[in-house]
């Protein structure tokens, strides 16, 4: 007779803080579709599942600490889960975002009679190349991570990938093709983001006193994709105080870091 928990028994292991993660994972591929689609609603849509993202990444080392695991892969699939969401998910809007198909291919060799007539547009060069750069930094950080101790230390080392994705989520909900904006500084300054990735600048972690403001600065940033989805013009007024919440994270909070202030 067939012990079907036996025959399943990968999914028996499942723990509370894996459930979490693989939300989380879902969410990042449900918003993957929405960028797929290609309009601007389902462009925001998108933006708006990210944070919920992140937040629910933050919650899965609580649970393991709590109710415990049932295995020691864990970290691999928190990780797996990250490159979807934090990776693959916002190179993949950046690309639909800022690649304008109209201004035709980034580099073309050949016409459309097969004989060499080199073209490129630089726009679309920039918007492929910070797409490119978020998705490879973020799965080589992802797998230094996986293998190294930055879990148990008491900062990030580098921006991580959540951090980088709320930056492009923040700058494109307003300077992108959903407003009309088209022009190749926000790329090129996505991508110039993207390289803290690799870095070795101290970055807070969503615990202790940093727990709290940082769940704070998505949720604002949640409210303001909501009224930009609902078109209230009052997005446009909580959308500089979002900004200046990740601006707080993304440059007081290291500085500050780099200098004990928190020591």
């Amino acid at each position: 007779m067939f012990n079907l928990k036996q025959i399943f028994r990968p999914l028996t292991l499942i723990s509370y803080a894996d459930m979490a993660t693989l939300i989380s994972a879902s969410l990042g591929f449900l918003a993957i579709t929405y960028i797929i689609d290609g309009n601007e609603k389902s462009f925001i849509v998108a933006m708006l599942i990210l944070p919920f993202c992140a937040i629910i990444d933050g919650m899965d080392g609580a649970l393991a600490r709590k109710f415990g695991t049932k295995h020691h892969y864990g970290k691999y699939l928190d990780s797996i889960s990250d490159s979807i969401c934090f990776g693959i998910a916002p190179s993949i809007l950046v690309y639909s975002l800022y690649y304008n198909l109209d201004r035709g291919p980034a580099i073309d060799i050949f016409d459309d009679d097969f004989e060499i007539n080199f073209r490129y547009n630089i726009e679309n060069i920039v918007a492929i190349s910070s797409s490119l750069l978020i998705a490879i930094l973020t799965i080589i950080r992802l797998a230094n991570f996986t293998v190294g101790d930055q879990g148990e230390n008491e900062y990030f080392s580098g921006l991580p990938s959540p951090g980088l994705t709320m930056f492009i989520v923040v700058i494109s909900l307003k300077y992108s093709l959903i407003n009309e904006y088209n022009n190749l500084v926000i790329p090129l300054s996505i991508g110039l983001v993207s390289l803290l990735t690799a870095s070795t600048i101290p970055y807070a972690k969503a615990r202790k006193q940093f727990k709290l403001p940082i769940l704070f600065g998505l949720i604002i940033l949640i409210l303001t994709i909501v009224l930009r989805y609902l078109e209230q013009a009052f997005w446009e007024i909580l959308w500089p105080f979002a900004f200046a919440l990740y601006l707080v994270y993304f440059l007081l909070l290291p500085l500050l870091i780099s200098n004990d202030y928190f020591d």
